[in-house]
């Protein structure tokens, strides 16, 4: 009993002692399994989305090439529709229309094509020149056929590639001068006359109260082609009244008209001050000055408006013109 009892002891405690190296071994195993089986690898994982790409462009290739397969098959059944229309058909007496299967479909029987026939000859018709007609030709005009005039002996093929020769010294046009209201370029406008804007030149009433308060006057500088020019010089405007004694009132600039009357109004307007009142828009042009009486107002029905403008070099160009009064002061 000593003996069995102390061999029972040693196995109770030797046992504990043993199963622990095996759990762990089994706890081990269990993690390592775990571990391998949670991984994954990223080489896969490419080569199996490129092997779906790859399968996707095959399934879009087999479709393109269905539907081309199928517009073929429309394509050479309309041809072949067509040359049976035609009657057209290949060496061997079948019509070509291709498939799929690469056969050749049997052409129908078709009526042989139609001849040419070529039209019948016209017979020629001369039909004889009336008498004393010229060889050249006939002209047909109100009194019936008549031979052409022959060229003028004068005129001359023209010469140099088309170009033809410049007439003599007498035979040239007459200069013609264009006449615009454009404006001169710098450098070039050279001042004629004076031109005075009828259309925008009047005595005005500015408070409506019956009586002309002053001149509204435009004064355009033109050269030679009735061009505008833009400069100025000093201008003298004066205003004469019939209805006013001569030699009454302002002395005039220049000597006038005795049946112009007496001078009412004078203005002595510097270049500096004129060219201030040059415009160019389309609507104004020329010199534009609003002027005030500078005393009574005119007593008549029109008055005779004069403009003498003398430029840097000393020419003195006048320009004089008849202007309404509007609202004139005699009933």
């Amino acid at each position: 009993m000593n003996s069995s009892a102390g061999i029972v002891r040693v196995s109770a405690v030797r046992g504990p002692a043993c199963g622990r190296p095996r759990r762990a071994a089994v706890v081990a195993m269990a993690l390592v399994v775990v571990l391998s089986g949670c991984k994954t690898d990223l080489n896969q994982q490419l080569l199996e989305r490129e092997l779906r790409m790859q399968e996707d462009q095959i399934y879009r290739l087999q479709d393109e090439l269905q539907s081309k397969a199928s517009r073929l098959d429309r394509a050479v059944g309309e041809n072949s529709s067509l040359k049976r229309q035609l009657g057209i058909a290949d060496a061997g007496g079948t019509v070509a229309s291709p498939g799929r299967g690469g056969g050749a479909a049997p052409a129908r029987p078709s009526a042989a094509a139609p001849a040419f026939v070529a039209p019948p000859q016209l017979p020629k018709i001369s039909i004889p020149a009336p008498a004393g007609a010229a060889p050249g030709g006939l002209r047909f005009g109100p009194g019936g056929a008549s031979p052409l005039p022959s060229p003028p002996p004068a005129l001359t093929p023209p010469a140099l590639d088309g170009v033809p020769p410049l007439p003599s010294a007498g035979g040239l046009p007459p200069a013609v001068r264009r006449l615009s209201h454009e404006e001169s370029l710098s450098g070039e406008g050279t001042i004629s006359h004076l031109v005075i804007n009828p259309a925008r030149t009047e005595c005005f009433d500015g408070d409506g109260d019956g009586v002309a308060d002053g001149l509204a006057l435009v004064i355009e500088p033109r050269d030679a082609d009735e061009r505008l020019v833009s400069s100025a010089g000093e201008v003298v405007v004066f205003v004469n009244d019939p209805a006013v004694p001569q030699g009454a009132g302002f002395v005039p600039a220049m000597p006038t008209d005795p049946g112009e009357g007496g001078c009412i109004a004078r203005w002595d307007i510097p270049e500096a001050e004129a060219v201030a009142h040059f415009r160019r828009t389309s609507r104004a042009r020329g010199l534009h000055f609003i002027l005030r009486w500078p005393g009574p107002p005119p007593l008549s029905e029109t008055v005779n408006v004069h403009a003498v403008m003398t430029t840097f070099d000393g020419s003195v160009h006048h320009v004089e013109a008849p202007v309404p009064v509007r609202s004139a002061a005699t009933p």
